[in-house]
Parts: structure tokens; C-alpha cells; sequence
């Protein structure tokens, strides 16, 4: 009987175990025929680091994305159908302001890039008008904005940036002003 409560909680906070982002995967997105190791490592300064381990050595890309260290704000990576890597961070836990903004990371001319942004957005409070996003894709430098008045084609303003060269915080600056409704 005394198992009885151990057993009561595990099943409660499985679910919870099972919805925490992967903070590391592999792939092989150079094609050299050997996988790099992806993770994200806290840097103490609210964003997380990329480490890249592969053949050619480790390499770190700094302050990619924002962590806000809660549960719903924790940054978080996985693997697109089509092998790309895509880090994914977001706040779906706390104020009205919910978002999401993943990144694809792709290797291009030589060298890891950011290739794609895919961001969203929900005001809590105004779930029928108050929601919008968009998607770009840096290597086509085209993308979709999207909102309660429909979708709409726009021209992404800047090419895809080597993942040595992206922060996290050049993000308002780079997203265009239509995404945010």
C-alpha cells in the first residue's frame, strides 16, 4: 500500500516528463556520412547556446534562442520530415501574449544557415481576431503572412545567415512587421 501514492504521482507527471522539448538530436545535415550532435546548453544569460559536434570539430553558436526557464518556455529541438533541424522556442505559459518561433537550420554553401523562420502568435483574450504569424523561407526570400483577414505573399527583406552569425536578439529587427499582425 505504501506504493500506492509513488505510483499515483508517476502517472501524473509522466505526461508532464512526456511534453518537455528534446534538448539534443542528431543528423547528418552536411552529408559527410557522419551525424552531428545538436544541443542546446543554458548560457545563464536567458537564451541557450547551439553546440554542433561533428566530424569537423565542435562549434557554438551563441544566444540563439530565448528561454524564459519555466515550464512552456523552455527552448527545444527536433528533426523536420524532410532532415532538417528545427529549434523551436516559445512562451505558451505565462501573460496573454502566447508565441512560438522555430528555426531551420539547413546546410547551404558551405556552412550551417538559418533557412527558415516560422513564427506564431495568440492573444489569450482575443482568441478570434487576436492571432496571426508568418513563415519565410531565407533561401527562396519568399514568405507567407498569415491572420484573421487570410494569408497574403510577402518578400523576405534579408538572405539566410550562417548560424555562427544569428542572435537571438537581432530578431525583431529581421522578422518583417507584417508578422505581427
Amino acid at each position: 500500500m505504501r506504493f500506492l501514492p509513488l505510483t499515483v504521482l508517476l502517472l501524473f507527471a509522466l505526461p508532464v516528463a512526456a511534453q518537455e522539448p528534446m534538448r539534443e538530436v542528431t543528423a547528418d545535415l552536411d552529408r559527410d556520412g557522419s551525424p552531428e550532435t545538436y544541443a542546446l546548453i543554458e548560457n545563464g544569460r536567458g537564451t541557450v547556446d547551439l553546440v554542433v559536434d561533428g566530424r569537423a570539430g565542435r562549434r557554438t553558436a551563441g544566444d540563439v534562442a530565448w528561454t524564459g526557464g519555466m515550464p512552456g518556455q523552455e527552448p527545444g529541438l527536433s528533426l523536420s520530415p524532410s532532415g532538417s533541424v528545427l529549434l523551436t522556442s516559445r512562451n505558451d505559459s505565462v501573460g496573454r501574449d502566447r508565441w512560438t518561433l522555430t528555426l531551420t537550420l539547413a546546410y547551404r554553401e558551405g556552412d550551417l544557415r538559418v533557412a527558415g523562420i516560422t513564427y506564431g502568435w495568440r492573444d489569450t483574450l482575443g482568441p478570434q481576431t487576436g492571432w496571426g504569424g508568418c513563415d519565410l523561407n531565407l533561401l527562396t526570400g519568399r514568405g507567407t503572412v498569415t491572420g484573421p483577414g487570410g494569408e497574403q505573399g510577402i518578400v523576405v527583406p534579408f538572405p539566410a545567415p550562417r548560424l555562427w552569425e544569428w542572435r537571438e536578439a537581432d530578431l525583431p529587427q529581421r522578422l518583417p512587421a507584417e508578422c505581427f499582425g
